[in-house]
């Protein structure tokens, strides 16, 4: 269900970001290095596209809905007994041979790291936990007053949904992970809405944000806010929005050399990246005014589980300015990780904490944009090279720290190149007795031939050391070359 939940969920934002104004942002390279400097489209603009009624004039329900306790508890608890009743009556799962004595057992007995899948434990948990967010955050609650919300609920769960033991690596997957998804999906379920808009693109709207987030699609249904014209919530519309569609041609390889005729598998790979808000005047402002999305679908394999490659968040905690020239900034962020492919298997969730720097004005013909970044794993999940289980487990799990090198160039609106370094260094904690090292240097650069199509080329090198207690050591290498076109969603303004 997530799989096919997660493909919607492409489709829905390249959809979105296709509605988009034709004089909107500059495309971003790289989830690394987003994007600098751009216009807000004018279907965006508050109040914009309300031809019948002036914007100061109609009521905003939205502005300051109020805190619905109530509502929010029964939908977290829905987001509990619906996934239970299906897996207990449908599917006759053993795990959901829930009793008294289960609860008891759970409530007494320590907490063990459970061998599902990959999937499962690094993408349908944080994807509930989102769930479990967006019952508070669709309700009238904050980012801040929200953020506990998925704790609540995992341990709920995890007590009293599972006759299992509870799992540790299931709360903070479901809850840290949560929150950045429902952050996110949330922020870009109400860019879809637009309340001043009525007949199908209004009905269409709403289906879209349904999608995004349906949570708040729900409430939006049952309290009647699908109709009627009513002002846009200021928060609603991000300083600048910008989306990149790359489709083309990645080679995968066991080597250094992507093109090593005997090691290299061809694909076929798409890949959508979303840049909201600014990531230079939006990271100070309130937690995720300002994130970047990255996604990437592959094939073959034939094996369906491992068409998404990729899903990754970074979202904006706060900001200070260092020093009087306004072009650095200490800021913090929370990210959220999925990276399943031929040569890489890695989820977690992290906080970042660095420098961030931008140099040019936003007319200038070039613009540099850099950070240097310390990153902080809360949990992370890495390929394994011993441990296997029947559930199909074969990775290991444990906290970490790395460091996060990027910069940005764009020159006279027509080159766009990235370069980024990730350095990660994970102790296990559940799977084999071992430490993890893992590096990967990715380069990507486009030329865009006009207002809203181009063409690129990518690369990347990946290498992961694993240090065994009782096996021998592990390097694994590998590498990637893609060659793709490019869609900017709204365009490149010239």
């Amino acid at each position: 269900m997530l799989k096919w939940m997660s493909g919607i969920l492409l489709v829905a934002l390249v959809a979105q970001a296709g509605a988009l104004d034709a004089q909107g942002p500059r495309p971003a390279a790289s989830l690394d290095a987003p994007p600098m400097g751009s216009t807000v489209p004018a279907w965006m603009q508050y109040g914009a596209t309300s031809a019948r009624t002036g914007p100061d004039t109609l009521p905003c329900r939205d502005c300051n809905p109020p805190k619905r306790f109530w509502a929010a508890f029964g939908e977290l608890m829905l987001m509990q007994v619906i996934p239970h009743t299906i897996n207990y009556n449908l599917r006759g799962a053993v795990w959901a041979e829930v009793t008294a004595q289960s609860i008891r057992n759970n409530l007494s007995y320590p907490w063990q790291w459970d061998d599902n899948q990959f999937l499962n434990n690094q993408f349908s948990h944080p994807y509930h936990g989102a769930m479990y967010f967006s019952s508070a955050r669709t309700n009238g609650y904050d980012f801040w007053e929200s953020f506990a919300w998925p704790f609540v609920g995992s341990a709920m769960w995890e007590i009293a949904g599972e006759a299992w033991a509870p799992a540790p690596n299931d709360l903070l997957n479901t809850s840290f992970g949560g929150v950045v998804l429902g952050e996110s999906l949330y922020r870009l379920s109400t860019l879809t809405l637009d309340n001043t808009a009525t007949g199908s693109e209004r009905t269409w709207r709403e289906i879209g944000a349904f999608f995004l987030n349906p949570l708040n699609g729900f409430n939006r249904l049952v309290r009647g806010e699908t109709h009627g014209v009513t002002a846009n919530p200021a928060d609603w519309r991000p300083s600048k929005i910008v989306g990149v569609l790359d489709a083309g041609y990645r080679t995968v390889s066991t080597s250094y050399n992507a093109l090593d005729p005997e090691s290299a598998v061809d694909q076929w790979d798409i890949a959508f990246s979303l840049a909201y808000g600014d990531p230079v005047e939006d990271i100070a402002g309130k937690p995720f005014s300002y994130f970047v999305l990255a996604t990437e679908l592959a094939g073959p394999p034939a094996d369906s589980a491992h068409r998404l490659n990729r899903l990754s968040v970074r979202g904006s905690l706060g900001a200070w300015k260092l020093g009087s020239s306004g072009h650095h900034q200490f800021a913090l962020s929370l990210g959220y990780d999925y990276l399943s492919n031929p040569a890489i298997e890695y989820g977690g969730q992290s906080v970042q904490a660095g420098v961030i720097s931008a140099f040019g004005a936003p007319e200038s013909d070039l613009r540099v944009q850099t950070a240097l970044l310390l990153n902080g794993i809360i949990i992370g999940a890495t390929q394994s090279d011993y441990y296997t289980t029947l559930e199909g487990r074969d990775y290991d799990y444990g906290p970490g720290f790395g460091g996060t090198l990027s910069g940005r160039l764009l020159y006279k609106r027509h080159l766009d190149a990235a370069l980024s370094y990730n350095g990660v260094r994970l102790y296990t904690v559940d799977g084999t007795d071992s430490n993890h090292f893992q590096n990967i240097l990715r380069f990507d650069a486009r030329y865009w031939l006009n207002d809203r199509f181009g063409l690129g080329l990518g690369a990347a090198w990946y290498e992961r050391q694993s240090h065994y207690a009782d096996a021998p050591d592990v390097t694994e290498k590998s590498s990637f070359f893609r060659a793709f076109a490019s869609m900017a969603i709204p365009g490149v303004p010239q």
